[in-house]
């Protein structure tokens, strides 16, 4: 016969491969042999709540405190119960108990993150950052928590660039090109904040950055040779200009600017070659480069 430490490996495999009804037999059978096994009431609770019974399984989890009151694990399991019934001050506490416990507890400095965002207070996203920061500063590896602060600071970062606010926009924008190397709106966004904060050799990397993630980004293939014509560098400007130019040969402002940049080289002919009947100015992009594109095409996110 199994012993009760088999039994609930065995459960616990069950539970986390997502087999829940077989798992939900088990821990109910080894409670049936020992009703006050303290993992298997503390499971069984998480299941519950997992299968939308979470006032049962708040149930559980109290009796699984009262056995093991100390349990970091435990306090932080009944929080994520009660953040999942919209008991978010209860919740809240129950995370503050368990990091009391267990200050180096990534997962709950996480989920504690995740309930002071669901309060929607205007200090909530700062309240937030800080605690994924800690979280990733404990374990850097953490998925979920990288995964927000990388929301949370692109989403920021832009509504700091649209409203002028370029230091800190670029402070945000940094840290979530930092974290995520591979989506190209956050390279492209940072590509406008150094631009706008006068960093414009800086700006071209991160352009580069964002069009080698997405080469049809037209926006950034744009500003790339904004930026570029910016450096003193108006002959490479014309490469990324003609790009752009045949990602949408209709958008005006490519090709006005490209023939601004044909005529700084003194090459009028070619200049003349490119000309379009007059089509109305697109609206500026973020980051105000000096000859601006439209931010026209949402690039794909590369995962």
């Amino acid at each position: 016969m199994a012993t009760i430490l088999e039994a609930l490996t065995l459960a616990l495999d069950l539970h986390l491969a997502g087999r829940f009804g077989e798992a939900q037999e088990l821990y109910t059978r080894i409670l049936d042999v020992e009703p006050e096994q303290p993992d298997a009431l503390h499971y069984l609770g998480v299941l519950a709540g997992q299968i939308g019974r979470g006032e049962f399984g708040l149930t559980l989890i109290d009796k699984a405190l009262a056995l093991r009151p100390e349990a970091a694990d435990i306090h932080a399991n009944r929080a994520n119960l009660l953040r999942g019934l919209d008991r978010l001050d209860e919740a809240e506490s129950g995370y503050r108990r368990a990091l009391s416990l267990r200050p180096e507890f990534a997962e709950a400095w996480t989920d504690r993150a995740f309930t002071r965002h669901g309060r929607g207070d205007p200090a909530a996203i700062d309240a937030t950052v800080r605690m994924l920061e800690r979280a990733l500063q404990i374990e850097p590896a953490l998925d979920p928590a990288r995964e927000k602060l990388v929301d949370l600071l692109h989403g920021r970062g832009r509504l700091r660039l649209e409203s002028g606010q370029v230091t800190p926009a670029l402070t945000d924008l940094i840290r979530a090109a930092e974290l995520d190397q591979q989506d190209a709106d956050i390279a492209f966004l940072l590509g406008n904040a150094l631009f706008a904060a006068g960093l414009r050799a800086d700006s071209v990397i991160a352009f580069r950055n964002a069009l080698s993630l997405v080469p049809d980004f037209l926006s950034a293939a744009l500003n790339l040779g904004i930026a570029l014509a910016a450096t003193n560098r108006t002959e490479a400007a014309l490469v990324p200009l003609r790009h752009a130019v045949r990602i949408d040969p209709a958008h005006p402002s490519p090709r006005d600017t490209l023939i601004l940049a044909l005529r700084s080289l003194g090459r009028a002919d070619e200049a003349d070659g490119l000309h379009q009947p007059p089509a109305p100015p697109p609206p500026p992009p973020s980051g105000k480069p000096a000859a601006k594109p439209a931010p026209a095409r949402r690039p794909r996110r590369i995962s």
